[in-house]
């Protein structure tokens, strides 16, 4: 039998807790990835996704990103959308959280990102796959736009450590349980 994934979270968000600007652009994090860069990092970046095997992907995150030209090389993609004939040079699987669970421990992937929107997000805690959550609170009040996490349920989670990053980034990690 296969042993079960770590699922991992790692995510930007304001601190009024939103991820992208009304129209689903992250183009607000720009500066703060010059503020990283300019101090001569990546906020843990290049270690976080040297250890990533697989994504788990909103459809919107898989289309804005495909934009950028796809950046997790040979990682394949699990997209949750209702979609399931969507087709693509990096999808692995598409469909409901609970397929893509099925599709990743069939696969035997060791570390998967999730990676998307709240709507994303929200599926995989409540599914109970969240091992651990990194979550950089950026200092800035967007006033609007799209949630780090949708409406749901309450899931408590276990502070694990807190990193002040350059530019006023403030990284805290999160262990959660069910």
């Amino acid at each position: 039998m296969t042993a079960n994934p770590s699922y991992v979270g790692y995510i930007a968000m304001s601190l009024d807790g939103f991820i992208a600007d009304p129209d689903g652009s992250v183009d607000w994090l720009n500066p703060f990835n010059e503020a990283l860069a300019s101090d001569g990092g990546d906020g843990g970046y290049g270690e976080f996704i040297s250890s990533i095997d697989a994504l788990i992907i909103g459809r919107a995150t898989y289309d804005q990103v495909l934009g950028w030209g796809w950046p997790y090389g040979e990682r394949p993609a699990y997209v949750m959308t209702r979609q399931t004939k969507i087709k693509g040079a990096h999808i692995a699987a598409a469909g409901s959280i609970e397929s893509l669970k099925t599709a990743i421990l069939e696969a035997g992937h060791k570390k998967v990102w999730i990676l998307g929107g709240g709507k994303t997000q929200r599926a995989a805690i409540d599914a109970g796959m969240f091992d651990t959550l990194r979550v950089f609170v950026m200092p800035t009040l967007l006033g609007q736009g799209l949630p780090c996490f949708a409406p749901g349920k309450q899931h408590d989670l276990t502070l694990l450590d807190v990193t002040k990053q350059p530019g006023g980034i403030l990284q805290i990690d999160y262990e959660i349980k069910g």
